[in-house]
């Protein structure tokens, strides 16, 4: 029973590729070499950075415009109002929940992003979900999607999640430091973290295509990030935060029992057969008021520094 509860939580469908917004659906055509693909994305997104400028207005709302011939508008590649940098990162985008289930993408991707203001609340983990406004536009600066009071997006849930560039740009920010309610009802947010990222199509929709933006095209966000939730994917009393045993940012390589089930996702840590709620109860005094430990207060097993959920011998 065990196992059907925890692969009843991986049987979700996973898309390959999950836009911000896709009414229409993809119009996906035959994969090409992801490297060989993405060595002409880099090559346009870098001619771009060099040919273009940017403009904020007083929201911080960028524009960017080509550079007309013999203009004098500093580049977005050599402004230093806002240094352009990047980052390199692997694909985390899956074809299932197991530990193994990372689609086969062997590419180190340069993902440059500008920091337009870092945020003053938390930055959040791969597996927080998170409240961003955003504004995406292909290079040649056709607007494809635009959200501007705000969209929860989660991962791995694939209807709710956001393309792989746009997820892992968002460790570079944090969330607003407060709210407050505005008169027409609406929220508004303080020092929020402001980002823009420049994606190659292996981190975004690849062979998928889509409105204004077309296959193997790269393309450009910039995101807003106001609020996360913390969550605890597989109801085990852990918050998922906590169950990066490694704090590499990677939820689905901690797999204490070896069960290809990843900590987070799994009811049984240890798979000892006793539920990880179960072993992390503090009092139960028999008429149904049970406390649980908090993470930090979960002890130890005895002769070890390994919290009891996760050592199999010790429940």
């Amino acid at each position: 029973m065990k196992q059907l509860n925890k692969y009843f939580l991986l049987m979700i469908g996973l898309s390959l590729l999950v836009s911000c917004k896709n009414d229409d659906g993809p119009n996906v055509t035959p994969p090409r070499d992801r490297q060989e693909v993405y060595d002409e994305n880099l090559t346009e997104i870098e001619t771009y950075l060099q040919s273009t400028y940017m403009t904020l207005d007083g929201n911080m709302n960028v524009t960017i415009d080509s550079i007309p011939d013999g203009g004098t508008q500093v580049s977005v590649w050599d402004q230093t109002d806002y240094p352009l940098q990047f980052v390199t990162v692997k694909n985390d985008t899956r074809r299932n929940l197991l530990t193994d289930g990372r689609i086969d993408d062997d590419v180190d991707y340069k993902l440059y992003y500008i920091v337009l203001d870092e945020g003053a609340g938390v930055t959040p983990t791969s597996v927080d979900s998170t409240f961003t406004a955003y504004k995406g536009w292909n290079l040649s600066n056709v607007v494809f999607d635009q959200n501007n009071s705000g969209f929860w997006f989660s991962f791995p849930e694939s209807n709710i999640s956001a393309i792989s560039g746009y997820r892992q740009i968002l460790s570079k920010i944090k969330t607003a430091s407060g709210s407050t309610m505005g008169p027409n009802g609406f929220v508004n947010y303080q020092n929020y973290g402001n980002v823009i990222v420049f994606i190659p199509s292996g981190l975004a929709y690849f062979n998928g295509g889509r409105p204004n933006i077309g296959i193997y095209k790269p393309i450009v966000f910039q995101i807003k990030l106001f609020a996360l939730k913390e969550r605890n994917h597989d109801a085990d009393g852990v918050l998922s935060k906590y169950e990066d045993l490694n704090t590499n940012n990677d939820y689905f390589d901690d797999d204490t029992d070896g069960d290809k089930v990843p900590d987070f996702l799994d009811i049984d840590d240890d798979g000892d057969g006793v539920a990880t709620k179960t072993e992390i109860i503090q009092s139960n005094d028999g008429n149904g008021n049970i406390t649980y430990y908090s993470f930090f207060d979960i002890p130890f097993c005895p002769g070890n520094m390994i919290r009891k959920h996760l050592d199999p011998s010790c429940n």
